[in-house]
């Protein structure tokens, strides 16, 4: 039986303060996660599920200890929490992300595994390719698909559907952060169709660097940011939700691996 529209609004606004613990997988050293009622229906069944196989493999496989790691777009912190553990106590993990609620989310998973994975510096701003002051929105369907409002349609606002909440963030670009904070030997950014303006914003930086990114990519993005990755002379990879393996591509899919080329 379909449960009325109504109700599960009510349900969901009842929710909002409430908190769920889960754990990562033992690979991880089954480190604390604090998630949202709605990421626990998602994470219900534990977090080494196949759709997060593009996270898992990116950090396993990527993240050394000692490592610095940036997560743009962190939602909940499950890429950081990982990269966190990866890196050990000698690493660090710096993550961005806009949304208030989902940052406190993070902090609190961050103290929890205080002395035992590389700390996690949380900073409330957006990404983009300017520094600027926009509206951050927040659909109703999921607080994962927040984006700023100047992303527009075809980018994330039409897959997001109504807006539930907006809040004025600042944005500011890799490239500033970069004369502050230590470059990412992996870079992670899922912005909701933002990523071209995130990587457009730290294009200097990433070149001198030439980090590890793994990077969601909206359709109308794809040829941009790929000629954007392959400018750094590298490989691109298909690392598609569900998939363990990396298959070459010549042109940006929904989750994609961006290796740069040997020196």
């Amino acid at each position: 039986m379909k449960i009325p529209l109504f109700i599960r609004r009510g349900a969901k606004r009842i929710s909002r303060n409430i908190v769920i613990r889960r754990r990562l997988p033992a690979r991880f050293g089954s480190r604390r996660l604090v998630v949202s009622p709605g990421a626990w229906l998602i994470c219900r069944r534990g977090l080494g599920l196949p759709a997060f196989n593009d996270l898992h493999d990116c950090a396993e496989n990527y993240v050394h200890p000692g490592d610095v790691v940036w997560d743009v777009g962190g939602n909940i912190g499950l890429f950081s929490s990982t990269c966190a553990a990866r890196a050990g106590i000698t690493g660090r993990v710096i993550c961005f992300g806009p949304d208030p609620w989902s940052v406190r989310l993070l902090k609190r998973s961050s103290q929890h595994n205080h002395g035992h994975a590389a700390p996690i510096n949380v900073l409330p701003v957006a990404i983009g390719d300017r520094l600027s002051l926009e509206w951050l929105h927040v659909p109703g369907r999921s607080r994962a698909a927040s984006h700023l409002g100047s992303t527009g349609a075809g980018g994330g606002a039409d897959i997001t559907g109504t807006v539930r909440e907006r809040h004025l963030t600042s944005v500011l670009t890799l490239g500033w952060l970069s004369q502050t904070l230590p470059a990412p030997k992996v870079l992670k950014i899922d912005v909701v169709g933002g990523e071209r303006r995130a990587l457009r914003g730290g294009e200097t930086m990433l070149r001198k660097n030439k980090p590890v990114i793994l990077v969601e990519v909206h359709g109308r993005n794809a040829d941009e940011v790929t000629s954007f990755l392959l400018g750094f002379g590298g490989l691109l990879y298909q690392c598609e939700k569900g998939e363990s393996g990396k298959n070459p591509v010549s042109r940006t899919t929904y989750n994609t691996l961006g290796l740069p080329s040997p020196a």
